[in-house]
């Protein structure tokens, strides 16, 4: 009776333990009202020493500001001061193109950065009608391709993981790299040195790749000159009449693409 008792009492004892070891098995296994797992956060390696470089679409907004001012008028000379065109300003179009940035990274929050854009065409048009002159508001005076290559040191705040913000500011170099005449002919634009302001935040998927949203005001003062006026087009006489247009160039310079540190 004693050796029936103690295999029951063993039997027990082993399908306890089997039940415990099932139960531990089936917790490990999501049911069906388990909650999903959490996704392992993105690791982003912390920010070294070193290059990087950009790459997307770019659009320049124009908040140019212009005064026109005339070397003679109708029927004189050519030479002589510069005087104000009364009534008149010039506006030039908004572009386009495919934006470029490349910069080392100092230390891990600052970095030196250089950017540029491919070249595209843009239209200068006046704004207003030139008291005493035929021309129209909206008369294409010329064809420019303008570019301003700004140097810029920015300071990255990196304490918020993959998002990386960054504010900073530099100096630009303007100018056009080329010109078409339309009512002024013989355009040239001076190269001008500008204050630009430069923000944005780098978006980071690994320690290599990220994408980047950027913003830039830029500051310049410009001026273009002409030798002469296409009167003709307007079945006028060609009148000895140069011109300079003093602009002050203010554009926003929005851009977003990939970003690869290397």
């Amino acid at each position: 009776m004693r050796h029936q008792y103690g295999w029951l009492l063993r039997g027990a004892v082993a399908a306890a333990v089997a039940l415990a070891v099932a139960a531990a098995a089936a917790a490990d296994y999501p049911t069906k009202n388990s909650p999903p797992p959490t996704p392992a956060p993105v690791v982003v390696a912390p920010v070294t020493p070193g290059f990087f470089v950009k790459a997307g679409f770019l659009y320049g907004i124009n908040q140019t500001s212009s005064k026109l001012y005339s070397q003679g008028f109708p029927g004189g000379a050519s030479a002589g001061p510069q005087v104000l065109i009364p009534g008149v300003g010039t506006t030039v179009s908004n572009v386009a193109t495919l934006g470029f940035e490349a910069g080392y990274f100092v230390t891990p929050s600052l970095s030196v950065d250089v950017s540029a854009g491919v070249p595209v065409w843009a239209t200068d048009k006046t704004k207003g009608t030139p008291l005493g002159l035929p021309l129209p508001s909206g008369t294409t005076l010329a064809k420019i391709m303008p570019s301003f290559v700004p140097v810029t040191a920015l300071y990255h705040f990196t304490q918020f993981g993959a998002f990386q913000p960054y504010i900073g500011g530099g100096l630009a170099a303007v100018f056009s790299l080329a010109t078409r005449d339309a009512f002024d002919t013989s355009v040239t634009v001076k190269p001008a040195i500008g204050l630009v302001l430069q923000g944005g935040a780098d978006v980071m998927i690994d320690q290599h790749w990220g994408w980047s949203l950027d913003v830039r005001k830029l500051f310049a003062h410009v001026t273009a000159d002409a030798t002469g006026e296409n009167f003709a087009q307007f079945g006028l006489p060609q009148f000895p009449m140069a011109n300079s247009q003093k602009a002050y160039f203010q554009p926003w310079v929005l851009s977003t693409g990939v970003t690869y540190r290397f």
